[in-house]
């Protein structure tokens, strides 16, 4: 009896000793799918994504401006933005460009379709330095005029077929308004006005902005929006003037009072002297400076000063400018009469003819 008991419990002891081993045995080599949830090293030691965990997406990074300060200018491609959709031939017509020009700087631009707005559009290529101001500022004409470059620090004025320049400046300009975006960093915008047409010439409103060496800035205002600000206006007119390039700021003689107290407390009253030399009354400007550049020394058909402005007027500017201002110190006299302003449209003559009086029963 002892015997079969012995027995009984010795077969007992060895089929729980297999079940053990089975169990422990299936727990360490799970499921037979659990191997294709196992990342795979790569040779290069990177692992691929599990295909039921979402990919990892890298946060998009923000493409650079041309107009950012912290990267170099470069001013061989132009471009502007759309404001609003707009058609190609619409677009030529509000930016006072040639057709076919405007279609070989943009091929792939659709020319039935509106284009979207925010689209950056190519508006010029190549040097700047192969325009040409001819004449005088108010009898002249500009050949190979550069678009005004869009930035983050400036606007550009309303009427793009007025936001032409001379390479000379737009790059005088551009350097004081990189200088002031400096010294004042969270300043608004500098709203710029009107410069001259692609071509040059009479345009209506101005007796003058016909070369591409004129430009209307706006003045600066406090952060109310109400006062003129003595301080940002001084500083960008000190630069202006600074660089070597202006020949006559124009601003009415009211304003001149608080620019003047401004200047007289940086540079002191025998140097703002310096600087006043060339800044001139003009009635009407209010709210902006017209400020004139002078003629590149290279430029042998350009006229800095203004037809009415006597030798004698010009003589004693060029005399008080910086150094590598005016016109050589040339006094070239051109001759000629005084444009007269030109309406965008020509007026209607109305018929000498009398109207045909109405036939009876009609």
């Amino acid at each position: 009896m002892a015997g079969t008991w012995l027995a009984a419990a010795m077969f007992l002891a060895l089929v729980a000793g297999g079940v053990a081993f089975l169990v422990t045995t299936l727990r360490s080599e799970g499921p037979a799918t659990a191997d294709a949830a196992e990342p795979v090293v790569e040779a290069s030691g990177s692992a691929p994504t599990p295909a039921n965990t979402p990919a990892t997406v890298e946060p998009a990074q923000s493409p650079a401006l041309a107009d950012d300060t912290d990267q170099p200018r470069s001013l061989e491609t132009i471009t502007w933005t759309v404001a609003t959709p707009a058609t190609l031939d619409e677009l030529v017509q509000t930016w006072s460009l040639p057709r076919a020009t405007f279609v070989a700087l943009n091929p792939a631009l659709p020319t039935a379709e509106p284009i979207a707005a925010g689209t950056k559009v190519v508006v010029h290529t190549g040097s700047i330095v192969l325009s040409e101001s001819v004449g005088s500022p108010n009898d002249g004409r500009l050949i190979g005029g550069v678009p005004f470059p869009e930035g983050r620090t400036w606007l550009l004025p309303p009427d793009r077929t007025r936001a032409f320049g001379t390479g000379e400046t737009i790059t005088a300009v551009l350097a004081a308004l990189d200088a002031y975006a400096e010294t004042y960093p969270e300043a608004a915008p500098i709203q710029l006005g009107e410069l001259s047409a692609r071509k040059g010439g009479p345009i209506y409103g101005h007796q003058s902005h016909q070369a591409g060496r004129d430009i209307d800035i706006r003045l600066v205002v406090d952060e109310a929006g109400n006062r003129f600000d003595a301080e940002r206006n001084w500083s960008l007119v000190k630069t202006l003037i600074e660089s070597g390039e202006v020949v006559s700021i124009f601003l009415n003689r009211s304003q001149q009072v608080w620019l003047r107290a401004a200047a007289e407390a940086d540079v002191g009253a025998a140097g703002a002297d310096r600087y006043f030399a060339i800044i001139k009354h003009e009635s009407g400007h209010t709210i902006h400076i017209h400020v004139r550049f002078r003629c590149p020394d290279s430029a042998r058909r350009c006229v800095a000063y203004s037809l009415e402005e006597t030798d004698a007027e010009v003589a004693k500017l060029l005399s008080k400018l910086p150094k590598g201002s005016g016109s050589g110190g040339t006094l070239v006299r051109k001759k000629g009469k005084l444009p007269t302003l030109r309406p965008k449209t020509k007026p209607t003559t109305p018929s000498k003819k009398l109207p045909r009086p109405p036939t009876r029963g009609r």
